[in-house]
């Protein structure tokens, strides 16, 4: 398998509220990176207002994708370019910024989340290496005019192995519902990947998984246990299947368990594989997490015992959005209820002894 081999790449298309960074349709990407994609419908892209154009320079490995995958030296200064085009007569004001890819619990890779976290074993990563020139952020175009946004590129004077992922971004400003201050500003955005390289080694094989953590922990909601799982090289793995289950320590019985096919995982990253619990309250203990992943010709295995103390069980169980709420008056119906059987039980006894007596 060489450097050249076949993986999707270009734009996305989507909408995303403030406080959400990535939205259903980047989430689930075509394979691993973001694909030319246009509106389904008119209305769609007559909101988006505008599209983009990746300039292909001739240091590109694959000419026959949009996404940038460039062959760079150590010390080397590049300029790429970015055709920004207007689809409407109306001015319109798009954002511009670079991003790094980074590992996500659903199992496509994030490019688009706004200060990410970054994985300790990533060094030098693409924010850091790509700016855009002249500290340019936004720029504005209008009745189906095109400009040309261009980003520098600097690479560190030491060499480093394997690739470093990431991508452009550009998002549509809407003026007029960021001064509503409704805090649900729709936003329209397309990206485009950006991967640089330095070897001739190929990039989707190589990736090594390590189980970090494992606890009790709130995502989007509801409770969940999260196996934290750090990949420490500079590869992405494609293709994964990975699942994993609990139960508690000492019991055969599996309390619950999941399993996600097709996840990626970006270089240098780390992600939490989440297994969702039920509405029940969690109660505090000692647990097991078995996990297994397969990928890349390659399978990994893991065990792990951790606590779940009083304090942090409560705290979750309290906080989840999803849980079994029982109205203070049930418990005094079903008395009732309770009593009504009794009686009418005793009732029918009652009447019974009655008519055998009669009888």
């Amino acid at each position: 398998m060489n450097r050249h081999d076949k993986f999707s790449g270009g734009h996305t298309v989507r909408r995303e509220k403030r406080q959400i960074i990535i939205p259903c349709l980047s989430l689930f990407l075509l394979f691993l990176f973001p694909t030319i994609s246009h509106a389904d419908d008119t209305s769609t892209e007559s909101k988006m207002g505008f599209s983009i154009e990746s300039v292909i320079p001739e240091n590109q490995l694959d000419k026959t994708k949009s996404y940038y995958y460039l062959s760079m030296q150590p010390g080397q200064k590049q300029t790429i370019q970015v055709k920004v085009k207007s689809l409407q007569k109306d001015p319109v004001t798009v954002t511009v910024a670079v991003h790094d890819a980074v590992s996500s619990s659903v199992g496509a890779i994030d490019y688009a989340k706004e200060n990410p976290k970054l994985d300790k074993s990533l060094k030098n990563p693409i924010t850091s290496l790509v700016k855009p020139q002249d500290g340019v952020k936004e720029v504005t175009v209008k009745d189906k005019e095109e400009k040309l946004v261009s980003f520098d590129i600097t690479m560190p004077e030491k060499a480093f192995e394997g690739v470093k992922l990431g991508s452009l971004r550009f998002v549509k400003r809407d003026k007029v519902a960021e001064k509503q201050k409704t805090g649900l500003v729709p936003k329209y955005a397309r990206v485009v990947a950006l991967m640089l390289t330095e070897d001739d080694e190929t990039f989707n094989h190589g990736a090594d998984i390590k189980l970090k953590d494992v606890g009790l922990q709130l995502s989007n909601g509801r409770k969940v246990i999260a196996a934290r799982i750090q990949n420490n090289q500079p590869k992405v793995l494609q293709e994964m299947k990975i699942q994993g289950d609990i139960r508690k320590k000492g019991e055969q019985k599996n309390l619950d368990k999941h399993k996600i096919d097709n996840f990626s995982v970006a270089p240098n990253s780390n992600f939490d594989f989440e297994i969702p619990l039920g509405l029940e309250k969690f109660n505090p203990g000692t647990y097991i997490f078995t996990g297994k992943a397969e990928g890349d010709g390659r399978i990994w295995k893991w065990e792990e015992e951790f606590t779940i103390g009083k304090e942090q069980a409560d705290k979750v169980n309290d906080e989840t959005v999803y849980k079994v709420v029982v109205p203070s008056w049930v418990p005094w119906v079903a008395g009732l209820l309770i009593l009504a059987l009794v009686g009418l039980i005793v009732s029918l006894v009652y009447r019974q002894r009655q008519w055998q007596e009669r009888k």
